[in-house]
């Protein structure tokens, strides 16, 4: 009975025009199915008008910008964003529409790629140090997790 919810909730998420991407950190790779303000790493840069203070809703624990420093605060803060592989093969077998991968943030490596066409995410990155590019998330993926998506 898990499973059967668990697969309403991805495919409600996705109907809401949650994204799914992939994070990786300490070389510990996860999914997540989030909202696209929460892919922005440096929102502050994205809308410098945004002040949480003047919001009741707490967004992403007021992390604005994902630098070094607020990488483990930022994940604590999208736990419940995480999707688990069961959960995603399920998913993708159950759903009708396409699931892409949007994107791929590599904390470790610096590297933010994003495959989202109506704003350009990977341009705002929390430092200089980053590189954000265009292309396919997936590509990025380990071996074993591309299968899941070969068809993107």
């Amino acid at each position: 009975m898990k499973d059967i919810e668990e697969l309403k909730d991805i495919k409600e998420r996705f109907e809401n025009n949650e994204l799914l991407g992939y994070i990786k950190f300490k070389s510990v790779g996860n999914f997540y199915l989030m909202p696209i303000a929460y892919w922005i790493l440096n929102y502050k840069k994205y809308d410098p008008s945004y002040d949480p203070k003047e919001w009741s809703f707490v967004f992403r624990d007021n992390i604005l910008n994902v630098t070094d420093d607020f990488v483990s605060d930022f994940l604590s803060s999208i736990e419940k964003d995480k999707t688990s592989l069961k959960e995603l093969k399920s998913s993708l077998e159950h759903i009708p529409e396409e699931i892409v991968l949007r994107f791929y943030i590599d904390f470790d490596e610096k590297l933010f790629v994003s495959s989202f066409e109506d704003i350009e995410v990977e341009t705002y990155l929390p430092d200089k140090q980053w590189k954000g590019m265009h292309d396919r998330p997936s590509l990025c993926l380990p071996i074993e997790l591309r299968e899941l998506f070969k068809n993107i």
